[in-house]
């Protein structure tokens, strides 16, 4: 069996992607306690380390040589939202354990590396950050040669789900097991987008904590743009207005969706006018209830930044499938 494992885990994505194209997740990583909960009740029996990517040692810590390994580093250092320090930040530098790790496992290094950030990450001080990873990755033992290495991959021109979200998926694959890069990122087609308000439940009220006071300010001001808008569409509170999203899709799911209840997509159900619950946003990254699950304890200001941070599943399947293809 093909197996992987998955640094900067989060709450699975990558695992449960791999997984579902038939890969065995040999072990994980991630720093975030609150994180760390969540991928535990989900994933009981992967060994999950902890702890800082700094810490991690492939002796000391007993890892397994896998076909692949995961990692959707930390983006802020390069993206536009962030703080774009890039390497100057302590995060953009975890770049290079990632590089550490793999020259670590040796002879028995990871056969493909797929990597995860914003597509921001490319123009980042004009292209010199992007062409360090080049070669870093290079200097590492493997094929990475722009732009065939690369791809911008939209969830809702890809998957169908009604979600636009950009992301930046980066390959890499062993000078010693592939003559040349063969991998082929998945092409855009005529996908079926299917409405918002199939990933909602909406039989039902919901938690009150979601409602607006129809009489507070923000429930005046959702009340006047639903009325001028279309009532079944997708809303969003910035920070003093609120915007509709034209197009029957909810805009890019955040980490900061959970402070402060801006950038949590809003609609009106037959109960009032309510924030998405943590739930329905993960269904709108691919993570179905039948297969995953939040711990009771996690508090609805995690769920949201952990789903915000997370990869959408049936868009890595696509590149899980593709490396399981190469890899046979």
């Amino acid at each position: 069996m093909l197996t992987v494992g998955s640094l900067f885990a989060g709450i699975g994505g990558f695992c449960r992607a791999f997984t579902a194209e038939g890969f065995k997740v040999e072990w994980a990583n991630e720093l975030d306690s609150f994180a760390a909960v969540t991928y535990r009740k989900n994933y009981p029996d992967v060994t999950l380390f902890e702890k800082a990517i700094e810490k991690l040692s492939v002796i000391h810590d007993g890892l397994k040589p896998v076909d692949v390994i995961t990692a959707g580093f930390p983006c802020q250092p390069f993206s536009i939202a962030g703080s774009q320090k890039g390497f100057a930040d302590p995060r953009g530098k975890v770049f290079f354990e990632i590089v550490r790790l793999l020259k670590e496992f040796g002879s028995r290094r990871p056969k493909v590396v797929v990597l995860e950030n914003v597509p921001g990450l490319l123009s980042h001080g004009k292209g010199a950050t992007f062409s360090k990873m080049v070669n870093s990755l290079q200097s590492a033992g493997y094929w990475f040669m722009p732009p065939s290495c690369y791809e911008i991959l939209n969830t809702m021109k890809l998957t169908g789900i009604p979600q636009s979200r950009d992301r930046l998926f980066m390959v890499a694959l062993s000078w010693d097991y592939f003559d040349s890069f063969s991998f082929q990122f998945p092409v855009e087609k005529n996908v079926e987008i299917l409405p918002v308000r199939h990933f909602l439940e909406l039989d039902k009220r919901a938690d009150e904590s979601l409602y607006f006071d129809p009489e507070s300010r923000w429930g005046k001001l959702f009340e006047e743009s639903m009325r001028e808008g279309n009532p079944e569409g997708v809303y969003q509170l910035r920070r003093y207005y609120v915007r509709e999203n034209k197009s029957d899709a909810v805009f890019t799911l955040t980490a900061n969706m959970g402070e402060g209840g801006h950038n949590v997509p809003t609609i009106k159900d037959d109960w009032g006018i309510r924030k998405l619950s943590p739930e329905e946003c993960a269904r709108l990254q691919g993570f179905e209830p039948e297969e995953f699950s939040f711990p009771q304890e996690i508090s609805k200001t995690q769920r949201y930044r952990q789903v915000g941070n997370a990869v959408t599943v049936p868009l890595v399947r696509l590149l899980a499938k593709e490396c399981n293809r190469i890899l046979n």
